[in-house]
């Protein structure tokens, strides 16, 4: 290659600080050389940018054909990447599209703030934010590669822990064969593009739990999910007393090895860091007892392969709009596996003795899970000697809100539901237990409630969401008879309900109904 005449300051490139001399263009005749191509490339000046960011830069641009122009380089992560790296080349793609500060922001939905301090390397991108970059920016996936450098170089040095956090199966699981191949239908699919995610949902007591955790066993023995199961406790649906996501998140890190010395101080960046660990493995999450969507959605890992199982007492519907969600509605066992189940727990034996009474027991526990699997055990600890002794004193409602063994109580399943109500919705749920028959008819409600027709339909509808009853049609709820029975000792201790009040109320639902 020949010079064609003197090197002007105008063909020399830009001298990125620390670099040791700068490299001279020469001007070749196009039609002379073949690699004048090469020198029309665009030129890249370091301005504030140390050497190795300047590096980034000059590894990103492309030249006609779509190659980078060193094959030697990269703009793909190489381990030396930090918060600065990605500042500068945020703030060059952002000045060379003329966008100020402000108008980016406004493009990728963060604050003007926070990406200020990203730019000029006083904090770490987050995935979100440089996907969003990228797509703003046309620049490929370069942002995103840098920032899942970063998060990568979270991860501590031992190797990945595989936790095996499931709780014990119930040894007298019985039924709920279609919901099982219903989460196998979900959670299983292999050709699925995004995260699955199955949100159990149901009354207290209906086995939401234990239906996660049988779910979650057998799935294991198929071989599904080598990389790990988690199980959280999210202390939900009491409000004040559910788990901070942040503590939730330092707990699952730790359980992969990351020490308390590393763990990131900011929730989001905890919730990037967990989701650079889960990248690319196959774990299940099953989140326990969830309060709402809110304190879900930092915790679900960011990429396929692996699963989540939620269960609660909400239907959540804030999570089933931020993610690919699915919703599995519980309810009581039917009569077959009612009374399977307590024979399961009581033995063959006391079973044959009085089939019957099986029966009776088994409508007097209202099919509810927690409370056959109470009853169950106060026959066998010997308190009541035979199922038809049991189902004898079960007759009276109170009788029913008292079974309990050792420190589980049905009365306490239902006080934790009740005490997470507001105000006017606890003071419907009490006088619900006061109206007569199974059906809750809405104009009735509003009746007896002294409410408008509108804020009955609001108030119930809040009491449905918290499966506290359910929805029959547009008109109509309907109430399990445990749940009735214990709004109406509500109602009758907390509003000094007398029989002859209780009377009233009844008389005035009756009336509505009529009308």
């Amino acid at each position: 290659m020949r010079a064609n005449g003197p090197v002007s300051d105008s063909n020399r490139a830009t001298r990125p600080p620390g670099s040791r001399r700068s490299t001279i263009f020469w001007r070749c005749p196009e039609r002379q050389s073949p690699h004048s191509a090469d020198l029309r490339r665009p030129r890249i000046t370091a301005r504030s940018c140390d050497f190795r960011e300047f590096a980034v830069l000059r590894n990103s641009v492309q030249d006609s054909t779509g190659n980078r122009p060193d094959p030697r380089g990269s703009d793909r992560p190489n381990g030396t990447e930090s918060p600065g790296t990605f500042g500068c080349l945020l703030r060059t793609q952002r000045e060379r599209r003329g966008l100020s500060l402000t108008q980016l922001a406004t493009l990728v939905h963060f604050n003007r703030g926070h990406l200020s301090k990203v730019e000029n390397g006083k904090r770490t991108p987050s995935v979100v934010l440089a996907a969003a970059c990228d797509r703003v920016l046309d620049s490929g996936s370069r942002f995103t590669a840098i920032a899942t450098a970063l998060e990568a170089a979270a991860r501590p040095s031992p190797g990945w822990v595989h936790p095996a956090q499931l709780p014990a199966t119930k040894r007298h699981f019985t039924g709920r064969q279609r919901h099982l191949d219903q989460l196998n239908e979900w959670l299983c699919d292999d050709r699925s593009l995004a995260l699955p995610v199955a949100v159990i949902n149901g009354p207290p007591g209906v086995g939401k739990t234990a239906l996660a955790v049988e779910w979650a066993h057998q799935a294991v023995r198929d071989g599904r999910f080598a990389d790990g199961q988690f199980f959280v406790d999210l202390e939900g649906p009491e409000p004040g007393d559910a788990a901070d996501p942040f503590d939730v998140l330092g707990h699952l890190l730790h359980a992969v090895g990351v020490p308390g010395e590393r763990l990131p101080a900011d929730l989001h960046q905890r919730a990037a860091t967990f989701r650079s660990y889960l990248h690319g493995r196959q774990v299940l999450l099953v989140l326990d007892n969830a309060a709402d969507a809110q304190q879900v959605q930092h915790l679900l890992p960011g990429s396929p392969g692996s699963a989540v199982v939620v269960t609660s007492r909400s239907r959540l519907p804030g999570l089933l709009s931020r993610v690919d969600a699915a919703t599995l509605p519980m309810m009581e066992l039917c009569r077959p596996e009612a009374a399977e189940l307590l024979r399961a727990m009581i033995g063959d034996a006391r079973a044959d003795a009085d089939p019957a009474a099986l029966t009776v027991l088994a409508e007097r526990c209202g099919r509810l899970p927690l409370a056959l699997v109470l009853a169950a055990e106060n026959i066998v600890s010997c308190q009541h000697p035979s199922a038809d002794r049991l189902a004898a004193e079960l007759k009276a409602e109170e009788a029913r809100l008292a079974l309990a063994e050792g420190d589980v109580a049905l009365r306490h399943t239902f006080d934790t539901s009740y005490r997470a109500l507001d105000e006017p919705s606890a003071r419907i749920f009490r006088l619900l237990g006061l109206l007569p028959g199974q059906v809750i008819d809405v104009a009735a409600t509003a009746v007896t409630a002294g409410v408008s027709h509108d804020e009955a339909v609001r108030l119930l509808r809040d009491l449905a969401s918290a499966h506290l009853i359910r929805r029959q049609d547009e008109r109509h709820y309907l109430m399990h008879d445990l749940l009735r029975a214990y709004a109406a000792d509500l109602s009758r201790r907390l509003d000094g309900a007398t029989a002859s009040a209780r009377k009233e109320d009844r008389a005035r639902a009756e009336k509505a109904l009529v009308a």
